[in-house]
C-alpha cells in the first residue's frame, strides 16, 4: 500500500508540474524537434533588455543503422519574417518555463512537437537515417531585431545540443508580440532550418495601448484622396478609457479627430480617416491621450511621424523656334523634370499626332532632355503645340504640353518693302490737338493686309488699311490729341500675304508755334536780317501760308486807308471851297452897303 501511494503521489506531483509548465511554454515560447528558444525575463512593463537563448539539438545518432530506401528528409525554409509592427497581443503572465529535452526520435512525419500554440515557420522533418558524421555545421540564426548570435564555426555533433545566447533590446511594440528566429544549418550536405518564436508579457496591471498607423497612397498628388487608418489595441491588463486622438497636420487643428472612447484588455478598434491631398507634404505624428480605468492620471502615446509624400510632377519646357527657310522650320526642345519624382515613358507628339522623340524616354528629377524637330513648310497658317505624356511614381498617367507656335507659309523677305512717314500739318493747339499726315507707300512685290497705325502713348488706333496693293501710296491725315508736348512715336503693324507681322515707326516732334516770333521786330530796310530754322517737315509750308495771310491782311488795312485818306481830302477841299464861297459872298454885302 505504502508502495502504491508513492506512485500516486508521483504521479499527481508530475501532473501538477506539467500544469503549471504548459501555459508558460503556450505564451513564452515554442519549440522544435532540434529548436527550442527561451527568453529571460519573460516579462517587461515597458521597453528593455532580454537575453534570448537559442538550443539546437541534433537528432541523428551514430548507431542509427542506415536505411538506403528512405529517400533523405527535407526541409522548406520559412518566409523571409519582418520585424513586428506595434501591435502587441497580451497574455497573462505565466509562470517561469522548465525546459524540456526535445525528442530524439519523434513519429516519422512530425518533426515538431505542439505545446499548444503551433510553431510558426517550422517545417516537418524526418529522422535522419542516413550514414556519415552526422554532425550539424553552418549554422546560422536570422532574425529582424538586430540580434546577432556566435555561431561562426560551431557544430553540432550527433546527439549533442548547443545553446546560443545573445542580448535583444525589446521595444514597446514588441512587447506581447511573438517573435520569430529562423535556425538553419547544415547536415550532410543537404540545408535545414526551423523557425521558433517567443513573446515577452506585459507585467499584470500595466496599462497599455499600441496604435498603428498606415496611410494609402503614401505618396499622392493634389486633390488624391488618400485613406489613413489608426488602429487601436489595449495590450495591458487594464480598461482603458476616454481615449482621444490629436493629428494636428492631417486636421489641420488640434482638436480630437475621433470622439472619446474606451477599450477593454484584448480589444481592438480600427478608425478611418480620408484626407484631401493639397499642395504640400503632409507628416502624420498622432498624439493619444487616455486614462487607466479607476486612475486620475493621464497617459500620452505618441506614434512616430509619417510623411505623406506630395507627388508633383512637372516638366519645365523650354522650346527654340529657328530661322524659317523654304523647306520649314526648326524646332529645339528642352524639357526639364523640376518635380521630385521620376517620370517614366515619356513620349513626345506634335498637334498632328506626329512623333518628335524617337522613343520612349524617363528623366530622372533634375534631368533634361534635349530634342529637335522640324515642321515642314506648310500650305496654311499652322499652329505647332507639343505634348508630352508618361506616368509618374505612381504609375498614374502624366500629361503637359507646350505653348502654340505659329508656323506660316514662307515668305521671301527680299519681296517685301513697306514706306511709313508722319508729317504734322497742323501746330499743336491750346487743347493739345495737332495734325498728322500719314502716307503709306508699298514698294515692295508683294500686297499687304490689314495694315494700323497707333502711337505707343494712345491706347486706340489712328488709322487703318485694309490692304495696300503693289506700287500704291496712301495718304490719311488725322487729328491727334496728345496732351502735352513730347515726341510722337507712331506705329504701323501690317500682314504679308502669309500672315506675318511687319513693324514700321515714324517720329514726329509736337510743339506749339509762337506766331509773334516770326514776325520781325525792327524793320527789315535797317538792314537787319532774321534767320528762321525750318526744322519740320512742313513748316515752311506753313510759314508761307502765314505771311501771304498777314500780307493780305495789311492790303486790305492800306485800302481802308487810302480811301479814309481820299475821303478826309476831298471833305479838306470841301470845306476849303465852301469858306471861299462864304467869304466872298461877305465881301459882295460889305461892297453893296
Amino acid at each position: 500500500m505504502t508502495k502504491f501511494f508513492k506512485r500516486a503521489a508521483a504521479f499527481v506531483l508530475a501532473a501538477v508540474m506539467i500544469c503549471a509548465i504548459m501555459p508558460a511554454f503556450t505564451h513564452a515560447v515554442t519549440s522544435t524537434a532540434h529548436v527550442s528558444i527561451s527568453v529571460s525575463p519573460k516579462e517587461l512593463a515597458q521597453e528593455g533588455n532580454v537575453t534570448v537563448s537559442i538550443t539546437l539539438t541534433n537528432t541523428n545518432s551514430s548507431s542509427t543503422p542506415v536505411n538506403p530506401t528512405t529517400p533523405p528528409s527535407t526541409t522548406h525554409t520559412p518566409a523571409p519574417t519582418t520585424a513586428p509592427t506595434d501591435v502587441p497581443v497580451t497574455h497573462a503572465p505565466t509562470p517561469e518555463p522548465i525546459e524540456t529535452p526535445a525528442p530524439t526520435d519523434p513519429p516519422e512525419g512530425h518533426g515538431s512537437i505542439d505545446f499548444g500554440e503551433p510553431s510558426r515557420g517550422a517545417a516537418p522533418m524526418e529522422p535522419e537515417r542516413s550514414s556519415g558524421s552526422g554532425d550539424y555545421t553552418g549554422i546560422t540564426i536570422t532574425n529582424s531585431y538586430g540580434v546577432s548570435f556566435q555561431t561562426q564555426g560551431v557544430t553540432v555533433a550527433p546527439g549533442a545540443s548547443k545553446t546560443f545566447s545573445s542580448t535583444m533590446h525589446v521595444s514597446s511594440g514588441m512587447i506581447g508580440v511573438d517573435l520569430p528566429f529562423t535556425v538553419s544549418w547544415t547536415d550532410r550536405g543537404q540545408h535545414k532550418s526551423d523557425t521558433v518564436t517567443c513573446k515577452i508579457s506585459r507585467l499584470n496591471a500595466s496599462p497599455y495601448l499600441s496604435v498603428v498607423r498606415t496611410a494609402n497612397p503614401i505618396n499622392a498628388s493634389e486633390g488624391t484622396e488618400v485613406t489613413i487608418t489608426y488602429t487601436f489595441t489595449n495590450s495591458g491588463s487594464v480598461r482603458l478609457t476616454n481615449i482621444t486622438l490629436v493629428d494636428r497636420y492631417v486636421k489641420g487643428s488640434t482638436s480630437p479627430l475621433i470622439s472619446p472612447f474606451s477599450l477593454d484588455p484584448g480589444a481592438t478598434k480600427e478608425y478611418v480617416h480620408t484626407l484631401t491631398m493639397g499642395n504640400s507634404t503632409i507628416v502624420s505624428q498622432p498624439v493619444i491621450t487616455f486614462y487607466a480605468q479607476g486612475s486620475s492620471t493621464q497617459l500620452t502615446k505618441n506614434v512616430s511621424a509619417l510623411t505623406i509624400g506630395l507627388i508633383q510632377s512637372q516638366l519645365t519646357k523650354e522650346i527654340q523656334k529657328g530661322t524659317a527657310t523654304p523647306e520649314g522650320v526648326p524646332f529645339t526642345l528642352w524639357l526639364t523634370n523640376n518635380g521630385n519624382q521620376k517620370l517614366s515613358s515619356l513620349v513626345v507628339k506634335d498637334e498632328l499626332g506626329n512623333s518628335v522623340s524617337t522613343e520612349p524616354f524617363s528623366l530622372a528629377v533634375g534631368e533634361t532632355k534635349k530634342l529637335e524637330y522640324f515642321v515642314p513648310n506648310p500650305e496654311t497658317v499652322r499652329y505647332v503645340v507639343f505634348s508630352i505624356e508618361g506616368y509618374d511614381y505612381n504609375n498614374t498617367e502624366f500629361k503637359d504640353n507646350t505653348a502654340s507656335y505659329v508656323v506660316r507659309p514662307y515668305i521671301d523677305m527680299s519681296l517685301l518693302g513697306l514706306s511709313f512717314t508722319a508729317v504734322t500739318t497742323t501746330s499743336l493747339s491750346e487743347a493739345s490737338v495737332i495734325g498728322i499726315e500719314f502716307t503709306f507707300e508699298n514698294t515692295g512685290s508683294m500686297e499687304f493686309h490689314n495694315l494700323s497705325v497707333t502711337e505707343k502713348e494712345l491706347d486706340y488706333e489712328l488709322y487703318t488699311l485694309d490692304s495696300l496693293a503693289v506700287g500704291a501710296t496712301e495718304k490719311a491725315n488725322v487729328e491727334v490729341n496728345i496732351g502735352e508736348v513730347r515726341e510722337l512715336v507712331f506705329v504701323l503693324t501690317a500682314e504679308d500675304p502669309s500672315g506675318n507681322p511687319h513693324t514700321h515707326e515714324a517720329y514726329v516732334t509736337a510743339d506749339q508755334i509762337d506766331y509773334d516770333a516770326l514776325i520781325p521786330a525792327d524793320d527789315p530796310s535797317q538792314g537787319d536780317s532774321i534767320e528762321v530754322v525750318n526744322d519740320e517737315a512742313g513748316l515752311g509750308k506753313m510759314l508761307d501760308g502765314l505771311i501771304t495771310s498777314t500780307g493780305e491782311k495789311l492790303m486790305a488795312w492800306f485800302r481802308v486807308l487810302g480811301i479814309i485818306a481820299v475821303v478826309t481830302a476831298l471833305t479838306m477841299l470841301g470845306l476849303g471851297v465852301a469858306e471861299i464861297v462864304i467869304r466872298r459872298n461877305k465881301r459882295q454885302k460889305s461892297a453893296e452897303q
